[in-house]
């Protein structure tokens, strides 16, 4: 719902895409919903949101002005007629006083019917062999076709023309004969062969017309495409030949059985200049450029159509006049004006050429279309109409089944898109009924300055201003080369002339205003070259900071209290008195507002003596005493006088602010202590070590023999395990080589040379003989 809701504000403010900006009241008032502040006073935004100048005290604000729509030119509607000039379009002159980004709704335009409103009707032929029944069908019908246009508009006129193609190859046959009798035959009245010929200028004389008609030969051409648009371009061109009145409905009646030659197909007669769409007929009619200028082209054709207000009705005949149509015609007739969308067709008698004519008429008459010409690019301009049916508006400039009694109306929707008020605040363009001489003629002043802009409220060269421009809604509006609140700033000539630096514009650390280098933070100089940043830091601050001084141009400045590259230095000697008022007690010397003091001296003003005689004997009763427990002092004096005293294992590292006395005393059982004074800003305190070093005392008889006895045995024992460990390792190697000669098959199989066994072995030489025989025996046995 919030979204919604936003969205409803920014449809309704058209506020929220537009911030409220400008520094002149017409600027700021460009954007709908913002307003300006006239008050001399006022210290706050002069352009913003209405509601906040109120909030913030603004006593005058001006707002946007209303759209102002006044009628200069508005002659009522008119049927024309003999003596009389019609009138079908109203108002003819329109100013607008437009307020920029606002749209307008209310302009609306009318359009009704005259009834006898002129009529210009020129007949374009094609005057080939095969388009003979056309003339013969003009020359019976004239009269009728007068008269049925007679019952639309007393204020007709009719023209006649007829055109061929170019008398060039390969065009039109050039051989001798065909020059003289382009016809092929002398039985059929032929005429030279021709490109356009005006035979009839525009005349209420229906005699004179048929004459003209009469007048058409037959002629011919060698290709089958003719070259009628050569003639179209000469009949819209050539207005004051043709006799086209500046004020009438404009119809030609194009009449072909074939389509047409165009712009290129010159080049295969070798002609290369292109058609110049200008006039180019002489004083027979004739056109005189045919052979050295190429065919119009489709474009040409429709932008004359256009400029001249021409109704183009293509008439087609022929036996193959419907492919002819649908090919070539039908789709040109739709760009053209009069919102026909396809060609007529012509019967083989001609004889529904009454019919065409009249019919193309009404439509013509009952139809209007609004167009627009030269609207700006700032204006978005829509036309829209319900065409008198009862129904909301439709975006739409067309009307159709308008009749003498039913008019209709149109509203203009204008709306001015900038962001800036444009440098011409006056336009203008026009709106007419397509294929009409008539206008509306819309003049639209942008109101981009506000009444207190102008004089008398404004005042040229005020003194408010220092005489260098206009005080207007409150501020200044200085001339060129002055600006400021008050135009005190010198803004001519360049800002390099003013302001250049080898590093660039105010060295590049400063805008120039006023011709002067206004620089940046931490920058200064007459063209911002001093850097004021870049000075030594004192106690983490730019030149010790505000009490101490200030950086200028890269070095500082110090205050009177202080001295040094950073300020780090004060010039009293106040804190360096001791209390007789001698500085460091004559022990240092006052630096910077310090004592430094000289060597073995120490404390704020040089009081102490580290070094000085006493610094260790005034000590060695409480070192004794806390220490071991010994000396001099009993218990209750150690406690009353060595509280500064203390026992330690190790000595603790001194600071950078403590001074270190190592002292050793030696006690009355020759034993050495070892303690450190250590000196501080608050005061002195000691540390004793905990141990003590005493010298050694006689031999122990008993000690020293026991000491040996024990030595000459541990050593016996310690060679008696070596022995057995050596012992037990030979063995061990002993024992292992006889494990491997045991498994040494070598020693398995050999014998002993001197070993006799106890039995004694004889081999029989039969033996082996008598056990052959045996075996032998026996099989033999087997197989019996």
């Amino acid at each position: 719902m919030l979204l919604f809701g936003l969205i409803i504000v920014c449809l309704v403010a058209n506020v929220c895409s537009q911030a409220c900006s400008g520094a002149r009241c017409g600027d700021c008032l460009i954007n709908e919903g913002c307003g300006w502040c006239k008050d001399s006073e006022f210290s706050f935004p002069r352009c913003a949101p209405i509601n906040q100048l109120t909030d913030n005290g603004c006593v005058a604000v001006i707002k946007r002005k209303e759209h102002v729509v006044q009628l200069l030119q508005n002659d009522e509607f008119s049927d024309g007629g003999p003596g009389l000039e019609p009138v079908q379009i109203k108002p003819q002159r329109i100013k607008i006083r437009l307020t920029p980004n606002s749209q307008l709704r209310n302009v609306m335009v009318f359009y009704k019917i005259a009834k006898n409103f002129p009529l210009d009707l020129y007949f374009l032929n094609d005057p080939s062999y095969t388009m003979r029944q056309l003339t013969s069908s003009l020359n019976l019908l004239a009269n009728d076709i007068a008269n049925d246009i007679a019952t639309l508009t007393t204020d007709f006129t009719f023209g006649l023309g007829t055109s061929m193609d170019k008398v060039v190859s390969p065009f039109t046959r050039q051989d001798p004969k065909y020059l003289a009798t382009p016809c092929g035959t002398t039985s059929i009245p032929c005429d030279f062969p021709y490109s356009f010929i005006h035979r009839q200028s525009l005349t209420n004389d229906i005699t004179a017309f048929t004459n003209a008609v009469r007048g058409v030969n037959t002629t011919g051409n060698q290709d089958i495409v003719e070259g009628l648009l050569d003639g179209l371009m000469q009949v819209m061109v050539c207005g004051d030949r043709i006799g086209w009145r500046k004020k009438s409905r404009r119809m030609v009646i194009y009449a072909t059985d074939i389509n047409f030659h165009h712009a290129g197909d010159g080049r295969v007669a070798g002609i290369l200049q292109p058609n110049d769409g200008l006039c180019h007929l002489d004083g027979n009619g004739k056109y005189t450029m045919a052979e050295v200028q190429d065919y119009p082209s489709v474009g040409q054709i429709l932008q004359k159509a256009r400029e001249n207000n021409i109704n183009i009705i293509f008439v087609i005949g022929g036996t193959e006049n419907e492919f002819i149509r649908n090919n070539y015609y039908d789709k040109f007739a739709t760009y053209l004006p009069g919102g026909f969308n396809n060609a007529s067709e012509l019967t083989t008698d001609a004889s529904n050429i009454l019919n065409i004519v009249g019919s193309s008429y009404r439509r013509l008459r009952e139809t209007v279309k609004l167009v627009m010409t030269k609207v700006p690019e700032e204006l978005d301009v829509g036309i829209y109409s319900n065409c008198r049916t009862g129904r909301f508006l439709d975006k739409t400039n067309n009307c159709t089944g308008l009749t003498l009694e039913k008019w209709t109306n149109f509203t203009l929707f204008l709306f001015s898109n900038m962001t800036t008020c444009p440098d011409q605040r006056t336009v203008n363009f026009t709106i007419f009924p397509e294929g009409l001489e008539e206008r509306v003629e819309i003049e639209v002043e942008h109101v981009c300055d506000c009444d207190c802009q102008l004089e008398p409220e404004a005042e040229p060269n005020s003194t408010k201003c220092n005489q260098r421009g206009t005080y207007e809604c409150g501020v200044c509006h200085c001339n060129e080369g002055w600006s400021g609140d008050s135009c005190e700033c010198d803004e001519r000539g360049s800002e390099t002339e003013a302001c250049g630096t080898e590093a660039g514009i105010c060295s590049n650390a400063g805008n120039c205003t006023c011709r002067k280098c206004d620089c940046f933070e931490g920058f200064s100089g007459d063209k911002c070259e001093c850097n004021d940043l870049n000075c030594p830091y004192f106690n983490g601050k730019l030149c010790g900071g505000p009490g101490n001084g200030r950086c200028s141009c890269g070095s500082c400045v110090c205050d009177p209290a202080y001295s040094g590259k950073a300020c780090d230095c004060m010039t009293s000697t106040e804190a360096c008195k001791d209390s007789n008022g001698t500085l460091c007690s004559d022990n240092g010397n006052c630096v910077c507002g310090t004592c430094e003091c000289s060597a073995g001296f120490r404390g704020e003003v040089c009081e102490r003596c580290q070094s000085c005689p006493g610094t260790c004997s005034t000590n060695n009763d409480c070192v004794e005493c806390v220490g071991f427990n010994q000396g001099a002092y009993n218990q209750s004096v150690c406690v009353s006088k060595c509280g500064n005293v203390e026992a330690v294992a190790i000595f603790l590292e001194p600071g950078n602010e403590t001074t270190t006395t190592s002292c050793i005393l030696q006690d009355n059982f020759g034993c050495l202590i070892y303690y450190n004074v250590y000196e501080t800003d608050t005061g002195r305190f000691v540390q004793v070590r905990s141990v003590k070093r005493c010298p050694p005392g006689p031999a122990d008889p008993v000690t020293v023999g026991l000491s040996v006895s024990g030595a000459f045995f541990l050593v016996g024992i310690i060679l008696l395990l070596i022995w057995k460990l050596l012992t037990m390792l030979y063995d061990k190697l002993e024992y292992s080589h006889f494990e491997t000669e045991i498994k040494n098959p070598v020693w398995e199989k050999s014998e002993n040379p001197i070993y006799k066994e106890c039995v004694t072995t004889v081999q029989n030489p039969m033996h082996d003989i008598a056990d052959v025989s045996h075996d032998e025996i026996a099989n033999e046995t087997s197989h019996i």
